[in-house]
């Protein structure tokens, strides 16, 4: 009891003294950097989106349009793309936005030295290669791709890239070191005390979308009606709810665990935002156990699917085994295929793959506000029950990451962020394991059907594509995909609009009752 004291007196000194035009947002950990993309992870790309913007962004169904560019012209072989900017937009510093700042940022993140998150995305590493960039006019880019992409402005979209967001060059000193972003978005930087909090005030001189009357994901109006949005660091889930009974917290993710709580409580709004993310038993298909399709499948078969997730979402979340949102516009009858629950059928596999109760390690993370150790306990449960030896290892979450990474252990239970597009979701699972280790699927055809899925332009064909792979996923069974990501989020009654989308915060168009 007397550390939740002390931290509930330690969240009203950090709340006090601000104005009551304060917007106060929890983060469970702390911002990694301050530069677009680089260095990043979800905390700091929730708090980039409303500090810079790019030339294209995502609209709340995740389809991508015009953000500071007015219009964009794709050539009809997919190689060409013309931005035509916004009259009317500055930066936080005052100076015009014009194609010498977009030049000068697309040049940054390029840069090596910058170590920007998706710079392979764009350099022939991957799928594509940008190879021009070209400013006829103060109002125009040229840019133009070596292949036909149907993903190229879904890449420059995405918020862990930083939205690609165009930045003034005063955001680095004279000798090209980092300072601080200096963006076009509705809030502009101002203070990062490490490991307390990060301020944003107010951009008074924000240009909106014109006509926008509503927020629309990370494009639409975007007007700042609060003074300063605080970004609290509180990973203590106790603190979090004490934090806001006391009003000291504005906004919060909460675990789900915390749901009944929040639920019926009239001073609070609670919001379930599912979104594109993934819930993944992640199977490294290299281990001598999990190389054995027959063992991979005999898995699948034994989990009741709408059992563990009514268990580890409690009751929010929907089974899914696809690698494609339920929410996507390609989630077809084809994408709501599973393999079924049969624990018969599981234990004849084992049989026949030859296994002789050999462990099984579950590897899980306790974060409070992912599954990935509430779905460890059910599917363990489950496995046993077929005689699957299943044992779950708890480790921290950065060494689970590191060991999904290297492709160490055997089965990892893990969330994966959100890609808005599918294609984007295969490349980040699907790879040459001999050249990435973090890879989950390297078989050849699965891989072939990937890199069609970027160069193929009609969106028929790309659900062929996408159907195809699903089927293929379903016999090789790489891993057991659950259900979409689900954050929950509570909100006091004081807070009037509504103040997160995807997994991300969203402070703009939201203010606070008087």
């Amino acid at each position: 009891m007397k550390t939740k004291l002390l931290t509930a007196a330690a969240l009203t000194a950090l709340a006090s003294g601000l104005s009551a035009q304060t917007l106060n947002v929890q983060m469970n950990a702390d911002l990694r950097d301050s530069h677009p993309g680089v260095n990043r992870d979800g905390n700091s790309d929730g708090i980039m989106v409303h500090v810079v913007e790019g030339l294209v962004g995502y609209t709340e169904q995740t389809e991508v349009v015009p953000m500071l560019a007015e219009t964009v012209d794709v050539s009809e072989d997919g190689t060409t793309f013309t931005f035509t900017l916004r009259d009317g937009v500055t930066f936080h510093n005052g100076k015009p936005l014009t194609s010498k700042e977009v030049l000068w940022s697309w040049n940054h993140y390029m840069d090596e030295a910058t170590e920007w998150a998706c710079a392979r995305d764009f350099d022939g590493s991957r799928n594509l290669e940008v190879t021009s960039v070209e400013a006829p006019d103060d109002k125009t880019i040229v840019m133009k791709t070596d292949t036909p992409s149907a993903v190229f402005l879904a890449l420059m979209a995405r918020p862990e890239c930083g939205q690609t967001g165009i930045l003034h060059p005063a955001s680095v000193d004279a000798d090209g070191n980092w300072v601080a972003p200096i963006g076009t978005g509705p809030f502009q930087w101002s203070e990062w005390r490490k490991g307390e909090f990060v301020d944003l005030v107010a951009f008074e001189d924000y240009a909106p979308l014109d006509g926008a009357t509503e927020p629309d994901g990370l494009v639409g109006a975007k007007k700042p009606l609060v003074d300063k949005v605080r970004f609290m660091v509180i990973p203590d889930a106790a603190a979090v709810s004490a934090g806001l009974r006391s009003n000291a917290i504005d906004v919060a993710s909460i675990s789900p665990d915390l749901l009944p709580e929040f639920k019926d409580d009239p001073n609070m709004a609670l919001y379930n935002v599912r979104n594109f993310g993934n819930n993944v038993m992640y199977f490294q298909i290299r281990d001598p156990l999990l190389e054995k399709v027959e063992i991979r499948r005999a898995i699948a078969e034994a989990i009741d699917f709408d059992q563990l997730v009514e268990i580890a979402s409690h009751g929010v979340g929907v089974p899914n085994m696809s690698m494609i949102s339920v929410d996507s516009a390609y989630y077809s009858d084809v994408q709501k295929k599973r393999r079924a629950y049969d624990p018969e059928s599981a234990k004849k596999r084992l049989q026949d793959a030859g296994y002789n109760g050999e462990r099984i390690s579950i590897i899980a993370n306790k974060r409070g506000n992912v599954p990935s150790y509430a779905s460890a306990i059910v599917a363990q449960a489950m496995m046993q029950q077929v005689g699957l030896n299943a044992q779950i290892d708890v480790l921290d979450y950065a060494t689970q990451t590191d060991r999904r990474r290297n492709g160490e252990g055997q089965l990892l239970s893990v969330s994966i962020g959100p890609r808005f597009d599918p294609s984007l979701t295969y490349a980040f699972f699907i790879g040459d394991k001999d050249a990435d280790k973090g890879k989950l699927w390297d078989d050849p055809k699965a891989m072939e059907l990937m890199e069609k899925s970027f160069t193929t332009l009609d969106q028929a064909e790309r659900q062929k594509i996408f159907d195809e792979m699903h089927e293929l996923m379903l016999d090789q069974m790489p891993a057991v995909f659950m259900y979409n990501l689900v954050y929950s989020w509570v909100a006091t009654s004081e807070v009037e609009g509504k103040p997160v989308w995807q997994s991300f915060p969203r402070a703009w168009e939201v203010s606070k009752a008087e």
